[in-house]
């Protein structure tokens, strides 16, 4: 997990050493989330891409027919975001405040097996999710701000007995909505 996350930080610095003034992106934004309750910081890499660090409850299900089992559970979430459309956005006089746009990006969740909410027993150790994903954000003037995100890849548990996380390829879904505070919001 150290590795991968040492990975996608190199390869965000390498993509824009010499940063841009002229960013597309928000240099930092924070943002509280009440689907998944809990907090995001987003900080500005490049001139489209930003680094997204959360912590939080997630909500994992897993298992199908008569086998459905979820859980809400602590997590920590890091992503490397590549913004693929601002120049677009912009080009057709659409906003991009707020980090609004669809992205590409690395990303990596780590949950502890202490289930809050759900039919599932506690764990003993961690279990989490690396992968790609494709999302969509969206932050209107006053702050508020959805994203809906998309992917396929490694789920894994140190517990192989614990019910909510399946080991293997799996795809990840997810829906946050909640607010961006402060007032970076000036694209």
């Amino acid at each position: 997990m150290k590795n991968f996350l040492c990975i996608v930080l190199l390869v965000s610095f390498s993509f824009d050493i010499n940063a841009q003034s002229g960013k597309n992106v928000e240099e930092n934004q924070f943002k509280i989330n009440i689907i998944n309750p809990g907090i995001e910081y987003e900080a500005g890499i490049g001139t489209n891409q930003t680094i997204n660090l959360g912590l939080g409850f997630q909500f994992g299900a897993s298992g199908g027919g008569s086998e459905f089992n979820y859980a809400f559970l602590p997590a920590i979430n890091a992503q490397y975001r590549y913004f693929y459309n601002m120049g677009r956005r912009l080009d057709k006089g659409k906003r991009i405040d707020g980090n609004t746009g669809n992205y590409l990006a690395a990303s990596a969740t780590l949950f502890t097996s202490d289930v809050v909410i759900g039919n599932v027993e506690s764990g003993s150790g961690t279990a989490g999710f690396m992968g790609p994903v494709y999302g969509i954000q969206r932050t209107y003037p006053k702050g508020f701000n959805y994203t809906m995100e998309f992917g396929l890849g490694l789920y894994f548990s140190s517990d192989e007995n614990f019910q909510a996380v399946d080991t293997g390829f799996g795809p990840t879904i997810s829906f946050s909505i909640g607010w961006v505070i402060g007032k970076n919001k000036n694209k």
